[in-house]
């Protein structure tokens, strides 16, 4: 069979259900995804430089209506939304949103249990409380700082080729939510899921007490080879929810969200979920 290029993509943001519909669109009749998730064929610069060639190779034509990818990097990036823009032409863009502060500490506690992350949540704020997405750092905050990220992918492909999705939504009303997106992509509302499967990449974590000790105290990660930290990955797994730090904490990230938040709603002309 033929290779073909994406016809949409989930463009992100990170951490806010981009695997779950990934995996729902992939059930589909009508719809194909490419068999690798996060290919992020146009943030990975050796990839890139493989050009369209290399990236149709993710994709098989079966006559599929919808043929995309999700690279949830893809919104944050600079130059991403252009390129997407000048190599795919007038695709169809799909966004999940999600609470931003529970979007950052579902990033920064998925760091701690895969003892990544060295710093503290008090830390992780004087750090990384930032409007401005940089690549190389890890922007558990700037990712969060929607609007300007959707109001590109607007400018870029119009209001009509981009659905933004809330999580919330998927969540609370998911059969209505669901059949919104299949519209969006003009596949068969009746032959889709109605229902979110469980999640695609539930949370889990390591019981043996030396994980334990470098999860529960993150200074020790930073003498942490990276080679050394599966080492640790060893023995029963239970399932982990993080919680969100201390309410001086949040009062202080709800004061930098707000200004964007107030703009998102607004770019969107419709209140926000959360």
């Amino acid at each position: 069979m033929s290779n073909v290029l994406p016809n949409f993509l989930i463009v992100g943001a990170q951490k806010c259900g981009t695997t779950s519909l990934h995996d729902i669109l992939d059930a589909h009749p009508e719809t194909k995804m490419s068999a690798v998730k996060e290919i992020n064929y146009f943030i990975n610069p050796e990839r890139y430089a493989q050009g369209l060639s290399h990236y149709s190779t993710y994709f098989t034509n079966n006559q599929a209506k919808a043929i995309g990818e999700s690279s949830p990097g893809y919104i944050c990036h600079p130059g991403v939304a252009e390129r997407i823009r000048r190599d795919l032409g007038q695709i169809k863009i799909i966004i999940i949103l999600r609470n931003p502060i529970n979007r950052a500490f579902s990033q920064y506690w998925d760091n701690r249990r895969h003892l990544s992350e060295w710093l503290t949540e008090k830390e992780i704020i004087d750090q990384y409380l930032e409007s401005t997405y940089m690549p190389g750092r890890k922007g558990y905050f700037s990712r969060g700082v929607y609007a300007p990220q959707v109001e590109k992918y607007f400018t870029l492909f119009g209001r009509d080729s981009v659905k933004v999705v809330f999580l919330e939504e998927m969540v609370k009303n998911q059969s209505e939510t669901l059949k919104s997106i299949y519209d969006f992509l003009g596949l068969s509302k009746d032959k889709g899921l109605e229902k979110l499967p469980s999640a695609s990449n539930s949370s889990m974590v390591w019981s043996n007490p030396i994980y334990k000790l470098f999860r529960n105290r993150p200074s020790l990660n930073r003498f942490l080879p990276k080679h050394a930290r599966r080492i640790l990955f060893f023995g029963n797994q239970s399932k982990f929810r993080y919680e969100l730090p201390n309410e001086e904490l949040i009062t202080r990230i709800k004061a930098f969200y707000h200004p964007h938040n107030e703009h998102l709603a607004s770019l969107l002309g419709r209140p926000l979920p959360w």
